[in-house]
């Protein structure tokens, strides 16, 4: 992907597929002259390299008086001590190091202070998002920060195409009181909680509107729909927490009666057949 006239250090990129169960990754990101380029790699459950549809972003932002972070976890086997990211590609808002441990085989716990001093009520409302990292078919996730031992570190589990865990690079932002990017704009984020029998907002933020809404169409599909938040453009993004080793895509998104809808698919993470998630966590940008 090139990104014309938005060249610029540092910062970091997100991908996920986009109306399939493809693995799509970020193999790297780097100024060309003026622009932007994001490398993107996109993978079957097989491992094998496909075409696919997919959604990208990136920011350098780092914005102040709010919650937002960022890292790029360049080092897939942290040492005991734990890992420092590099500085440019990284931002913590809190101003606090940040800093990643592994305790297993694809197993990580992140230290990042703008998700602390969240934890454990407030971070449902805005957005949690992890991306593998390199060229080979992977796919990561947050695990729900209630069902942790320390709810203020951020617990990221990362598998392989089988369904394996296994250590990986890895991209991760966190954002509240701010949109998914780190921009002052509005802000549409929600973390659904499918435990029960019927869908529950552990939290939300609808800058255009009332409390979302969310309906399972069959295990594995859901959809969210944000009042008032219709639009026309923008993108949507979708990542679950919490049901190793499966994994969600954004499906679709479009506008109806002024309302703004999202269709997230999840797939079980070895055969990437439908599979019900635990927990979602999306945004929308306009």
């Amino acid at each position: 992907m090139r990104f014309y006239g938005m060249a610029a250090p540092g910062g970091t990129a997100h991908v996920t597929a986009h109306g399939s169960n493809s693995l799509c990754v970020v193999a790297s990101w780097s100024p060309a002259a003026v622009d932007l380029d994001i490398n993107v790699r996109c993978y079957n459950n097989a491992g094998v390299l496909i075409d696919s549809r997919f959604v990208v972003n990136f920011t350098n932002r780092k914005p102040v008086g709010v919650h937002v972070g960022y890292l790029w976890n360049d080092n897939a086997v942290p040492p005991a001590i734990g890992h420092t990211p590099a500085p440019a590609y990284s931002y913590d808002s809190a101003g606090l190091p940040i800093t990643v441990f592994r305790s297993a085989v694809g197993r990580y716990q992140v230290e990042l202070g703008a998700f602390q001093t969240d934890s454990p009520g407030p971070w449902a409302a805005g957005y949690l998002h992890v991306t593998p990292y390199g060229a080979a078919a992977r796919h990561c996730q947050a695990l729900d920060p209630a069902l942790v031992v320390d709810p203020s570190v951020i617990e990221v589990r990362c598998f392989d195409d089988t369904g394996a865990a296994v250590d990986t690079r890895f991209v991760l932002t966190y954002a509240r009181q701010a949109a998914m990017l780190g921009g002052s704009g509005a802000r549409t984020t929600a973390t659904v909680d499918l435990s029960g029998v019927v869908p529950v907002m552990r939290g939300w933020t609808n800058s255009y509107g009332g409390a979302p809404t969310a309906t399972m169409i069959i295990p594995g599909v859901y959809e969210i729909v944000f009042p008032g938040a219709g639009h026309l453009t923008g993108h949507a993004v979708a990542g679950i927490m919490g049901t190793p080793p499966a994994y969600c895509t954004i499906q679709s998104w479009w506008q109806s009666a002024g309302d703004e809808h999202l269709l997230v698919n999840c797939f079980d993470g070895n055969t990437g057949v439908a599979n019900p998630a635990v927990l979602l966590n999306v945004a929308y940008i306009a």
